[in-house]
């Protein structure tokens, strides 16, 4: 297991389940002994291969005695083996594609996918005994694919550590948190809307997040041809309280997504009670209905008057409560629309 955002969200919702009386079980790619930890058991399994194309081997003692198997992520060979291993077991799956089956990122190597599609990924669809998605509206991605069967929703969850706050924006600069994966994540467009605007009347941006396939090269020499180099400063990923830190002095926090499964530093930034700007996707609908988020499309002009509406403390007629954020996202609750979901496929004992 490394420290990406999916990994810490299994981790996150496994304690939780814990903490609700499940017994859950982390299987992950390892050798060792099993071991215990905050109520979950974690299972090392050995895996076979690289990628992609990396399989389990000798999984079926990891979950043959589990109730219900969670696959999270998607277009993976690990997923695929689990998967028949779980048919063969009986054991009944709920696929997390975690927004893999958007249509956009469909699109992205399209023919590749189209292939794996017809090989692999289809019948491991079928067979789902559910389909998880953050929002209602994102079943809508799993109807284009033929998916008929069970929907659990449920968001993400984030939980604030103690003693942080939004201090009100002492630190003077509207942040990112995210992959540099400029097409993905609107990192482009975020900076073209900076170039749009008046020296005088431009944000100081802070661009944090891990490189991908390149991508933090690519966003440094669009901030050189776009002359924001004094407005604009790239930094590697944070983590813990210097990730914290950054949200609780930020002006604003912007995150300009052309497509988004869910988003967990807009979540973060949102239950810090950070002033946030996103483009119109399900999470970013969601706060602003609570005056949490300014909602903007994915486009440069429309993005530069969010920053000025951002800057000028606009997310709501009044700052919002960042508690019923905070609440309906807390990892406890996420974890109790989970539970009761599971224990409806497996007859009331997950």
């Amino acid at each position: 297991m490394g420290d990406g955002g999916i990994t810490n969200s299994v981790r996150s919702l496994s304690d939780a389940f814990a903490r609700a009386g499940a017994d859950p079980v982390i299987a992950y790619d390892g050798r060792g002994d099993p071991y215990r930890e905050h109520g979950v058991e974690w299972w090392p399994v050995r895996h076979l291969g690289r990628g992609s194309v990396r399989v389990p081997s000798g999984f079926g003692g990891a979950i043959e005695r589990a109730d219900v198997l969670v696959l999270n992520s998607a277009w993976t060979g690990g997923n695929v083996r689990a998967g028949q291993t779980a048919r063969r077991l009986g054991v009944p799956y709920v696929l997390a594609p975690r927004g893999a089956y958007d249509p956009l990122i469909v699109e992205r190597r399209r023919l590749t996918k189209r292939l794996w599609w017809v090989l692999f990924e289809r019948r491991l669809v079928a067979s789902a005994a559910a389909m998880h998605v953050f929002f209602a509206e994102q079943s809508e991605h799993l109807g284009g694919l033929g998916y008929r069967g069970s929907v659990l929703v449920a968001p993400n969850g984030v939980r604030v550590p103690q003693g942080w706050s939004w201090d009100g924006g002492s630190g003077g600069y509207v942040a990112f948190l995210g992959r540099f994966d400029p097409e993905h994540k609107g990192i482009d467009l975020l900076l073209q809307a900076a170039a749009l605007l008046p020296p005088e009347a431009r944000p100081r941006l802070r661009l944090h997040g891990p490189d991908w396939r390149g991508g933090t090269a690519r966003v440094r020499r669009l901030i050189d041809e776009l002359d924001l180099d004094h407005d604009v400063e790239v930094g590697p990923a944070l983590y813990g309280d210097d990730k914290w830190s950054l949200l609780a002095h930020a002006t604003g926090f912007a995150y300009p997504s052309r497509w988004e499964g869910f988003g967990n530093s807009l979540a973060e930034a949102a239950a810090l009670g950070v002033p946030a700007l996103a483009t119109p996707y399900p999470l970013a609908r969601y706060l602003e209905e609570r005056d949490a988020c300014i909602v903007a499309d994915a486009r440069p002009a429309a993005l530069a008057e969010g920053l000025r509406r951002l800057c000028r403390s606009e997310a709501g007629d009044e700052p919002a409560d960042p508690s019923d954020v905070a609440h309906d996202l807390d990892w406890d609750t996420v974890a109790g629309r989970w539970l009761d979901h599971l224990e409806g496929l497996v007859g009331g004992s997950a």
